[in-house]
């Protein structure tokens, strides 16, 4: 098969097969955690204990944008807490998440969901990525490290067509799995059919090989409803390969995350959360494909986007306000206790 075939074919590179494992999850927390995203069938410990959940794609998509929906996408451990870090250990985020409805960031979200789907009996695992932070659309990537956490999955029994899956990126990252081909025709729709992902390959940048290997770059497009629309470009969200990494890499990547001075987490309050839009027409659409919206935090300024369209819904300019508003958007609850903790840091009001 051709390089080129093959990647786009939706499989990993030699058609390998990904294994079952368990899950660092009970049945019990796994049942508890899809009544907790309102998962609409019953589903009881038995089900996953003899792996009578369906493993399918569109189960996966069902629990994906149902995961989006219900967890916020939110950094303030690093901020409200006397640790300033974001724990990202299986118990503490069962307990964050199912127990408590609050949420965490890519690492921490990526961690608990790719057990989850191990639970359920999802063939899958885990890989990093590069983060495109170029300001425009059209300049060439500058990425970061290897900063971010991705989940491959192959649903069925014995099919080795491979997704992506990423339910810890925040604003603009998927809302669905999207198959691993880099054909022209693989485009899903993100938070609505303004924003559409896709993936396609190329080398990095600044590689000195003279014939560099391509990586997978998963890209984002919003259409906007403006006279320049036809001038919109698509945009490298972030690049990674089919390398497999472990929940040591993550521990190491997310240490550099939670305490390295001056990036964007230690600097600010980031909050991202994604809810279905009640249009009357949306209403009657299946969960696979309704529209959603976010609300997102970044430092003091609240902003609510759907489609094309941003408006900025309340600037805080106290510690006050703000947690108020980390309440009222995205469910997120700070203890009073605990606002002492941001006192002095860069990302205090």
């Amino acid at each position: 098969m051709s390089t080129l075939a093959q990647h786009n074919n939706g499989t990993l590179k030699g058609g390998l097969l990904v294994k079952r494992e368990a899950s660092a999850y009970s049945p019990r927390q796994i049942a508890n955690w899809l009544s907790s995203i309102k998962f609409p069938l019953p589903v009881f410990d038995d089900d996953i204990v003899h792996g009578r959940f369906p493993t399918t794609l569109e189960n996966l998509t069902l629990i994906n944008r149902l995961f989006l929906v219900a967890v916020p996408f939110e950094n303030t451990m690093m901020h409200y807490s006397a640790e300033h870090f974001m724990d990202i250990s299986t118990e503490r985020l069962y307990q964050r998440i199912v127990v408590e409805h609050q949420g965490s960031y890519c690492f921490g979200l990526n961690t608990f969901f790719f057990q989850m789907l191990c639970g359920l009996g999802y063939r899958a695992y885990t890989g990093s990525a590069r983060v495109n932070h170029a300001k425009e659309a059209s300049d060439t990537p500058i990425y970061t490290g290897l900063s971010h956490m991705i989940i491959f999955v192959q649903p069925g029994e014995e099919s080795n067509v491979t997704y992506l899956v990423d339910v810890g990126f925040g604003g603009s990252g998927l809302t669905r799995p999207i198959c691993l081909s880099s054909s022209e025709d693989n485009i899903v729709m993100g938070a609505t059919p303004t924003e559409q992902h896709r993936l396609t390959r190329d080398a990095h940048p600044d590689s000195r090989l003279t014939s560099a290997t391509t990586e997978w770059h998963l890209n984002v497009i919003h259409i906007k409803d403006t006279p320049d629309a036809l001038l919109t470009h698509w945009r490298v969200v972030y690049a990674f390969s089919e390398e497999e990494f472990f929940p040591t890499d993550f521990d190491s990547s997310n240490f550099a995350v939670s305490c390295m001075p001056g990036g964007l987490f230690w600097n600010n309050i980031i909050a991202i959360k994604y809810f279905f839009l009640e249009e009357e027409e949306a209403t009657d659409r299946p969960i696979e494909t309704r529209h959603v919206g976010r609300f997102a935090m970044g430092g003091a300024v609240i902003r609510r986007h759907i489609g094309s369209h941003t408006d900025i819904v309340r600037t805080v300019t106290t510690e006050a306000e703000r947690v108020e508003a980390l309440q009222e958007f995205f469910g997120i609850h700070i203890l009073s206790e605990a606002v002492k903790y941001i006192h002095g840091r860069a990302s205090a009001l």
